[in-house]
């Protein structure tokens, strides 16, 4: 565990040295909250509310779902394993006394908690700019649940990524597979719209999966648009899916990496 926190440490103190790409990552949520504020701006002129939400409990769904979009970097994961296995550089992880997968979780751990404080700081900087009357539950539990959901979410997209990932060892190129899954998996956690705007047949499929529960659910949570009872729900449901992810990553890993002919150490 010890060697793993090294990681995750050590990736923490190299973001430091990557100052630009901080600043790009506060720009980018500066504009996607600025393009989601003029766009709900415009589709409540008129109304009063929107599939459950007022304006200003939309705008603060849109501020916490950009903050935790801005955090996730389990793309990273994906993609530097694509890259490592068809390059024949990823015989290095397989020598090592490390296993892949918590390796590459902590590594993207590191860079979310860096880029934590940053996000916040300028959710807060378009809150104040954009006169967002930000409206969260004052409900401890409700909060408690959020955070858990949130931190398992993280784990859950790292273990899915990775699962993506070691599919090079079958598959020459899944750069498409990986395009396709982005858009995919940013509309499915609610990253894009509240899921509540779907039609109740398909949010209830959706709801037996962990996408909704890592960014919609704990959203919907902290904005008081759920109850407890949806929480404890969603705290399962994800629960469950971040027990069973990791242990099938690693069983088909340790399948696939048979078929490696990667060479250089």
């Amino acid at each position: 565990m010890c060697k793993y926190l090294e990681v995750a440490r050590l990736s923490f103190k190299m973001q430091i040295v990557w100052r630009f790409d901080v600043a790009m990552t506060m720009v980018a949520i500066f504009g996607r909250i600025t393009a989601g504020w003029i766009i709900w701006t415009v589709i409540f002129t008129g109304k009063e509310s929107a599939g459950g939400f007022t304006l200003h409990t939309m705008l603060t769904y849109y501020l916490i779902c950009s903050l935790l979009s801005s955090i996730d970097f389990s793309n990273q994961i994906s993609g530097e394993l694509n890259y490592l296995i068809r390059d024949g550089k990823f015989s290095g992880h397989m020598v090592t006394p490390m296993n892949p997968l918590p390796y590459f979780c902590s590594l993207v751990a590191g860079e979310s908690a860096f880029h934590l404080g940053f996000g916040l700081l300028i959710t807060f900087i378009c809150a104040a700019v954009f006169h967002i009357n930000v409206t969260l539950t004052a409900n401890p539990a409700l909060i408690l649940i959020a955070l858990a959901m949130i931190i398992m979410g993280l784990t859950f997209l790292a273990c899915f990524q990775y699962i993506l990932g070691i599919l090079t060892f079958h598959y020459l190129d899944i750069n498409f597979l990986l395009h396709v899954q982005e858009s995919v998996v940013a509309f499915v956690t609610g990253s894009m719209v509240p899921l509540s705007l779907l039609p109740r047949a398909a949010l209830r499929v959706l709801r037996l999966l962990p996408f909704p529960h890592v960014i919609y659910t704990p959203a919907t949570l902290l904005t008081g648009q759920a109850g407890a009872g949806e929480g404890l729900f969603g705290l399962i449901v994800l629960g469950v899916w971040t027990v069973v992810t990791p242990l099938f990553a690693n069983r088909l890993y340790h399948r696939l990496r048979a078929r490696y002919d990667g060479v250089g150490i």
